[in-house]
This record gives structure tokens, sequence and C-alpha cells, in this order.
């Protein structure tokens, strides 16, 4: 208990959908196989680039449940335990911890916001059922903040065990990163952005759960080979080298720009919420510029062009 200490780079897993708006469990075990077999070191299943606010408890239990078996403890394996409420949360727990998940990841209560007080009492209290390690998860866009003063102290529970930060700022995860450093230093802070994911790991981020790193899981893998070994300029040059690809995936409704560059290396995703369609030829263009960023991607030194299907 508390002794599971979340590093390096964890690939968050989007959720493929067939034609009937399900999922697709044939192409989501193919996706989590081929992040098996690549560098990367962890699994996110049911987060937010998996769209877990689409599907249903029952569904996001069964993509957790699929994502251990087909992984069999080949990698850290971080459950979403994301919802609305507590109970649905700690149901989320519960099945994480049967699965056999080394943590469950928990963002603040969305729709209605709750005050700091109610923040830092929800996460105390889930803390508090002892089910399973908890990873605190940041991401104000979609959320209330989990506050600075909240963070630390929350650093006082023994089964919070790490934060994602979602925020990409940077003046905060280096305030997050000092405070754990002081009173909790095996505490992992993570971040939850590709854009800075040098920069975070520069600051002291001990790794990172990103789309990225499952959609190009040997980009970032190699990444983290460059920093560890002291190339820091080298893994920052690498970091820069798929900004372009993710300005062109934030183009469009999200995370429907990430799902079209995962097709491209051979997964059919399909959508599940409605997304405004673009043009013939606006689309047309928007996926040859992706595809146009993806072969210079994959067929440098590092990887090799052969990797892209479609």
């Amino acid at each position: 208990m508390g002794n599971y200490r979340p590093t390096g780079a964890f690939g968050v897993l989007l959720t493929p959908f067939g034609a009937d708006g399900k999922v697709n469990f044939e192409v989501f075990e193919r996706e989590i196989e081929f992040l098996c077999q690549s560098d990367i070191d962890g699994l996110f299943p049911a987060a937010t680039t998996g769209e877990f606010i689409h599907l249903s408890p029952e569904e996001n239990i069964e993509i957790l449940k699929r994502t251990a078996k087909v992984a069999n403890k080949r990698k850290q394996m971080a459950a979403g335990a994301c919802s609305s409420n507590f109970d649905t949360t700690v149901s989320y727990m519960k099945a994480a911890a049967d699965a056999g998940y080394d943590a469950a990841v928990i963002c603040v209560p969305y729709y209605i916001t709750m005050p700091q007080e109610d923040v830092y009492e929800y996460f105390k209290r889930l803390a508090r059922e002892n089910i399973i390690d908890i990873i605190l998860y940041n991401i104000p866009m979609f959320t209330g903040e989990i506050s600075i003063k909240s963070f630390t102290k929350l650093l006082e529970e023994e089964r919070i065990i790490g934060i994602k930060d979602s925020s990409a700022h940077m003046k905060r995860i280096a305030h997050l990163i000092d405070i754990k450093k002081q009173r909790r230093p095996e505490f992992s802070v993570l971040s939850g952005t590709d854009d800075c994911l040098v920069p975070a790991l520069t600051a002291g981020c001990v790794g990172s759960m990103t789309a990225f790193s499952t959609i190009l899981p040997e980009i970032n893998a190699e990444i983290y080979k460059r920093f560890n070994s002291g190339d820091i300029k080298g893994a920052q040059e690498l970091n820069s080298s798929y900004l372009s690809l993710i300005r062109l995936a934030d183009s469009i409704a999200f995370p429907a720009g990430y799902k079209l560059i995962m097709e491209m290396r051979g997964f059919k995703m399909g959508q599940k919420q409605i997304v405004h369609e673009l043009g013939q030829d606006s689309y047309i263009k928007l996926a040859e510029e992706m595809k146009e960023h993806l072969c210079k991607l994959l067929v440098g030194s590092v990887l090799r062009k052969e990797n892209i299907i479609g």
C-alpha cells in the first residue's frame, strides 16, 4: 500500500468505435498489443482522450478489464476512474483493484463546480476507502482544478501516490515538484501534455501520461531514452519534431484529430460524439498534411516508414 511509484511514459489508450457506436474491442485489443510490444512504460485506459465520458460505467469497466487481460502485467497499469460522483468512482476503483491495476487516476468531479474544501475532502475520502493507490488528475480545462493548497494537504494521504497534471502550466508544475520534494520526495508528478514533455521532465516530472505515447510510442520512448542518458538537447529536438502534428490534431474537435492520426497507423477508430464534418476538400487537405508530417517522423533514424498503414 502506497509503495508503487509511477514513472516513465504511459500511453493514453484511444477508444475505437464501430458503426453502431459500440466499442470495437477487436481493434482496441490490437492497440493494447501494439503498445505492449513498444518501449513505453505504462498503459492508461478509460482516460480523457479515451472518451470515457461517452461510455456507460459498464463499458468503462469492461475497457479496464480487457486492457488488464491483454496487457497481462507486461506494463505498468493506471486505470481511468473519473466520474461526476463518488459512488461511480469507487466502483471503478474496485474494478481496477480486482483487475490488478497499480493505481487509479481520478479527476475532480465535473459539471457542478466544487469549492476547494470539497475537492480536498473528496480525494481524502476516496483515499481512505483504501481500495487502490490513487493518482490525482488535474485537468482544469474540463473539470475544477486541484489547487496548490489542496495538493499540499493531500500529500499527507498515503494512498495518494502521484498527480497527473494536464494544465500545461509549467509554473504550477514547478511548484508541485518543489512542494513534494520538501514534504514527500517519493511522490510522482507526471505531465499530461506531449507539447511540453521535455520541459516538464527537466523541471522534475518523473513521467507522463499522454496521447502521443500511444500514437507514436517509438518517439516518446526515444525521448525518455535520450533524456535519461543526459542528451537533453536531443530529447527536446525530438519533442519539438511532432508539435506541428499536434497543432493539426487540435485543429478539429477533440479527440477526432488524434484518432485520425491513429487511423494512419492502422487502427480503425471511428467516432462516438457528433463531430462537425469538414468539407471534403478541407478534410483531404488536413489528412494529407497529417500524413506528410507522420511520414517525416517515421522515416527518421529512430523510426521506419513502413510503420504507417493507410
